[in-house]
């Protein structure tokens, strides 16, 4: 999901994930790493998207987070930083002691990015059994845009969402 919403987020082109940037070896005494060796991302490709689908997209995205209709409005309406995502629930069965066999747990979904004038974050919180996404997911994805932009919204109305 964080790889469609960054294809989503940079106008259509498909990011390949990568676990690091590079190997270092600690310094001595103090001084800086010595990097050993850099590995450089694959370049992002076109996948050819429709610019028209494309925008209502994005417009759909930042509308669910700042039209007071919203799903994510009440979490990040406030903020004062772009964000554009959407919240989501997904049933499963999970079996508890004391619930009958069968029984269904919410699972939490948010995934979106900010800027979204320019891009530079993307976001997706899962909260397994954590209820609506609106209630746990988005805050939760809420505080990783306050801590990568060093910014703290103010106190947020969180609703049942979805």
């Amino acid at each position: 999901m964080a790889r469609f919403y960054a294809l989503v987020a940079n106008g259509g082109k498909l990011v390949t994930p990568y676990l690091a940037s590079s190997v270092e070896q600690p310094g001595s005494n103090g001084s800086p790493p010595v990097t050993l060796r850099t590995f450089a991302p694959a370049p992002p490709r076109s996948v050819g998207l429709d610019p028209a689908a494309l925008s209502a997209v994005k417009d759909g995205l930042y509308a669910a987070t700042h039209s007071v209709n919203g799903t994510g409005y009440g979490v990040f309406g406030n903020f004062p930083i772009p964000i554009a995502g959407k919240t989501g629930t997904a049933e499963k069965v999970v079996n508890l002691p004391g619930y009958p066999a069968g029984h269904l747990e919410s699972q939490s979904w948010w995934c979106g990015y900010g800027p979204t004038d320019n891009p530079t974050l993307v976001v997706c919180a899962l909260i397994e059994n954590g209820g609506h996404g609106g209630t746990a997911a988005a805050p939760a994805a809420l505080r990783v845009f306050e801590q990568y932009f060093g910014v703290k919204t103010a106190a947020q109305t969180v609703v049942r969402s979805d």
